[in-house]
């Protein structure tokens, strides 16, 4: 009742909601980068969004079934197929929901567009629960047991919209405490850079005036929060620091930190400025249009 690691990819982990009512202690919520690809995951084979997923980013990997698990996966357009035992192959599309038997293996290729591919298994991956939580930022090892509870599911494809690239617009955000002392940066384009992960992403661009005092104060930060270190941005991600000594000029709206999670090196990044009225209404609608979705899939997938 299990599913074994042969190789993990490039970062494998396990993500759910997130540690909560932790942040006060030091402790990031962390969880899944990208929530509404993690629930639609989730919502394909029937579980509530916040079960635990694989946060798979960029490269997938190797996995085989020790007994019959339905799984959904969703997110990034990853190179997926499923091989049998007995030689058969069957290619796998995103988003779906899959069988996968005992003796078969899940070979999960490179991302075509996009970071992160999300894989949920119906009744969600068993690993251990620390404060609360499911979520580690520990990346899987080959030779890894995830216990899972057995299950079959129809083949089924979600007749979706093409994904957006992450890039295709810019990223709304509002002025942070430190906007003041930063000088012109708002209308640049900025490149995702190598050292980018979960904690942050590194922006590389034409470095960025700051007037800030060397003794200056750490100050809570959040996911979302842009900071300036060093003349260039840093972004930070949902596994970021709960406190930070930068200059915190801007934040990323909460509607499109989703697509902070689907940026790779090398991506394009551009901001907006909006308002704060605008980004409670926007985190609003898409609270009620998501749950909505997600509910009307987990339904149907209830039905097999």
């Amino acid at each position: 009742m299990s599913l074994m690691v042969h190789e993990p990819g490039l970062f494998t982990t396990v993500q759910d909601a997130g540690r909560l009512g932790y942040r006060e202690w030091g402790v990031p919520t962390g969880g899944a980068f990208d929530r509404g690809s993690a629930g639609l995951a989730n919502a394909i084979v029937g579980n509530d969004p916040d079960r635990a997923v694989l946060e798979l980013t960029l490269l997938g990997g190797r996995y085989s079934a020790k007994s019959p698990l339905a799984l959904g996966i969703a997110g990034a357009a990853m190179e997926s197929r499923i091989e049998s035992s007995g030689g058969a192959v069957r290619v796998l599309e995103i988003p779906s929901s899959v069988t996968l038997q005992a003796g078969d293996r899940l070979i999960l290729g490179w991302a075509r567009e996009g970071a992160r591919t999300y894989l949920a298994v119906r009744g969600g991956w068993r690993t251990p629960i620390q404060m609360g939580s499911r979520s580690s930022e520990d990346r899987l090892q080959s030779g890894d047991i995830l216990p899972a509870e057995p299950g079959t599911i129809r083949t089924r494809r979600l007749a979706l919209p093409d994904r957006e690239s992450p890039t295709v617009e810019p990223f709304r955000v509002i002025d942070g405490p430190d906007a003041a002392i930063c000088g012109s940066w708002i209308d640049r384009a900025y490149r995702v850079g190598l050292r980018s992960n979960r904690m942050g992403l590194r922006l590389e661009g034409e470095p960025i005036a700051v007037e800030s005092p060397a003794d200056r104060l750490s100050a809570p930060v959040a996911p979302g929060a842009v900071q300036v270190a060093g003349g260039h941005l840093i972004v930070l991600g949902v596994a970021g620091g709960t406190m930070g000594g930068y200059p915190h000029v801007s934040h990323v709206i909460s509607a499109d930190l989703d697509r902070l999670g689907q940026l790779r090196p090398g991506d394009l990044v551009r901001f907006r400025r909006t308002t704060l009225d605008e980004a409670r209404a926007e985190a609003r609608a898409l609270r009620i249009t998501r749950r909505h979705f997600l509910l009307r899939i987990a339904t149907a997938a209830q039905d097999d």
